[in-house]
């Protein structure tokens, strides 16, 4: 507990050091991530609790560390150091205030993390808002995106707090825990519920990251995306380890999420910003998560399948450490990129390995490849054990419940497949596409590709170790051997054995496979043929190139209803634009807030004392009177 309380330290020292340096300011909050990490192991193994303040009887405010939020203080720490280091070089690029509110973000997690009362998650809670908020607004006059993300973060906070106040009122203090009784249970299990879910920008939730996302820096973003999208992931698992396994909350979960899931992969599909794909990746994976967690406490609520209820736990665990370590390498390497070119659409920035360097376009790869479930990386073994779980729903007894888990299970597996189609489109494009003779900005880039190698060297390991994963979250069970392969190394989803995994053999094999072709490859010592793209038989003329919107406009074409697709021309230009459906719902909540607004400043905010006065003194017997 003394080395959390350091590390609690170490993040707010490095907010003040901001003001004065900011490359020390971010050395610091790498320490200090450095410290949580190993606590973060420690706690996995060792339960602690302390109080830390008494206001009255009821009312401490404490924290403690228990193996559920050790787990999620180990993902998190790796991504800060990660991109602490990574802010060593990139924040040259930005003012010092964003190295002031990047470690008060982490501060503001690590206390969410943390906490055992309402009143300290709370806190930690809009410490974390507000630093975000503020990030988003490093680039002047995109005020958008910010206003949006703060509306939908203080929308989720409100119904924390209502979450709160009921088990206030039945237990008297303020601990965290959820009422006994049924009925405020379920009221509690629903308020807190959708205030995660609103943090994990699952649909329709989601509308903000389109605006945000485009204009933000790029380690701001691998915050957003990997760990205040973790912050909602972490709050559902702990809102279900306080409750009774709910049967409806299951079904609930297991739909939002599955169309969550398909609606983010599909808009990823179509997305032509080279942080916009990565945004709507995000959605997919949350929606994925989402919906093993509904399988969990649906398996849960029937009592019948154990396996499959701890299955489906430990998959939506290994889905969120994997979604969040690819994303952050995803982000830091797109970061790099589109800073050192200055461009933001997946066309312009055509062949990073020649013009930013290979360490970045390697990144992409790789993080792309675990998105797409490329074997033995750990987006493979994450998605498979989401394909395994959803297999074996045929045990439910209920028709009803089959239905609903198959129907779901058709959508997580479309927004597999079109986010595998989106992230080969980020790779073949970016990283590996056809270089246009652009030069990057020349610029101090070793502390930036530093953790991109080592969170790539993380994917790689974690996919082939993954058994050791298992057995570190106690779940051996899984954990098993066949034929060739010795115990240990063999991944079960089910016992008796259901469908098995080794990913650790498969690099195995597949390495002996390559370099046996690369020693043909190098003896043959001929040299590679590069051919024209194919275009229906006609010729490409030297100036001319695929385009992203070439590779996706059969897709565009096929689901044209969905995307709300409609074509522009103007001054002899014709070209295609897309809405997302679910901006058309808050029209009318905008244009209501507008006029209200309006309204409000002619008559009250007039620039009239007296009616300032009365508004102030209004407000406070307001605030006086409902707290």
């Amino acid at each position: 507990m003394e080395y959390l309380i350091l590390s609690f330290t170490g993040y707010l020292l490095s907010s003040v050091i901001g003001f004065v340096n900011k490359k020390t300011s971010y050395i610091a909050g790498f320490l200090s991530s450095f410290i949580l990490f190993f606590v973060a192991i420690y706690a996995n193994y060792h339960n602690a609790s302390l109080a830390l303040f008494n206001i009255s009887d009821g009312i401490t405010l404490s924290i403690k560390l228990d193996k559920l939020n050790a787990i999620f203080l180990f993902i998190s720490s790796i991504v800060w150091m990660a991109i602490s280091v990574f802010s060593i070089d990139f924040g040259n690029l930005y003012k010092k205030r964003m190295s002031i509110l990047l470690n008060l973000s982490m501060l503001g997690m690590v206390l969410v993390f943390v906490a055992n009362d309402f009143i300290t998650f709370l806190c930690g809670y809009e410490i974390m808002t507000i630093a975000s908020y503020i990030m988003l607004l490093e680039k002047n006059n995109r005020y958008k995106g910010a206003f949006l993300f703060l509306a939908f973060s203080e929308l989720s906070t409100i119904l924390l707090m209502l979450a709160f106040a009921i088990s206030f009122s039945y237990y008297g203090n303020i601990n965290l825990l959820a009422p006994d009784t049924p009925k405020e249970q379920i009221y509690f299990l629903f308020f807190a519920s959708f205030a995660f879910i609103i943090k994990m920008d699952i649909v329709p939730f989601h509308v903000w990251i389109k605006d945000a996302y485009s204009n933000a820096p790029s380690n701001v973003l691998a915050i957003l995306s990997s760990s205040v999208t973790l912050i909602g992931v972490y709050g559902i698992f702990r809102i279900l380890s306080l409750t009774h396994a709910n049967h409806l909350w299951g079904i609930m979960a297991l739909v939002i999420g599955s169309f969550s899931a398909f609606w983010g992969a599909i808009q990823a599909a179509a997305s032509k910003g080279v942080k916009i794909l990565p945004a709507y990746s995000t959605i997919e994976n949350n929606g994925l998560i989402l919906s093993l967690l509904g399988l969990y406490f649906l398996t849960s609520s029937l009592h019948t399948n154990t396996t499959l209820s701890t299955f489906a736990y430990i998959g939506a665990i290994i889905l969120a450490f994997a979604h969040s370590i690819s994303k952050t390498l995803l982000f830091l390497s797109i970061g790099e990129a589109k800073e050192l070119l200055q461009e933001d659409e997946i066309n312009n920035i055509r062949g990073i390995h020649a013009s930013v360097g290979k360490i970045p376009a390697y990144g992409i790869v790789v993080s792309g490849l675990s998105f797409s479930a490329f074997p033995p990386l750990i987006g493979y073994v994450a998605e498979w054990i989401v394909l395994e779980s959803i297999f074996q729903s045929y045990q439910f007894s209920n028709i009803f419940d089959r239905i609903i888990s198959s129907s779901s299970g058709v959508l997580m597996a479309l927004a597999m497949g079109f986010a595998t189609f989106s992230m080969i489109k980020l790779i073949g494009y970016s990283a590996l596409g056809y270089h246009h003779e652009k030069q990057a900005t020349k610029a101090k880039t070793l502390f930036m590709e530093i953790p991109q190698i080592a969170l790539m060297l993380i994917i790689f390991l974690s996919g082939i170790s993954i058994t050791y994963g298992f057995i570190y979250l106690d779940n051996s069970k899984f954990v098993t051997g066949a034929l060739a392969v010795p115990k240990g190394f063999l991944l079960a989803s089910a016992q008796p054995v259901f469908g098995v995994i080794s990913p650790f053999f498969y690099a195995i094999v597949t390495s002996v496979f390559f370099m046996f072709t690369l020693l043909i490859y190098i003896s043959k010592k001929r040299k590679t043929k590069k051919v024209l793209s194919w275009n229906g038989g006609i010729n490409l003329k030297e100036n001319e190139y695929f385009t992203v919107e070439s590779y996706s406009f059969i897709i565009k074409y096929i689901l044209r209803y969905i995307y709300r697709a409609k074509e522009i021309s103007k001054r002899n230009q014709a070209y295609v634009i897309m809405y997302d459906a679910f901006d058309f719902l808050y029209k009318p909540i905008i244009s209501s807030v507008r006029s209200i607004s309006f309204y409000i400043s002619k008559t009250v905010m007039n620039g009239k004392t007296h009616l300032y006065i009365l508004y102030i003194v209004i407000a406070f017997m307001l605030c006086f009177v409902i707290f």
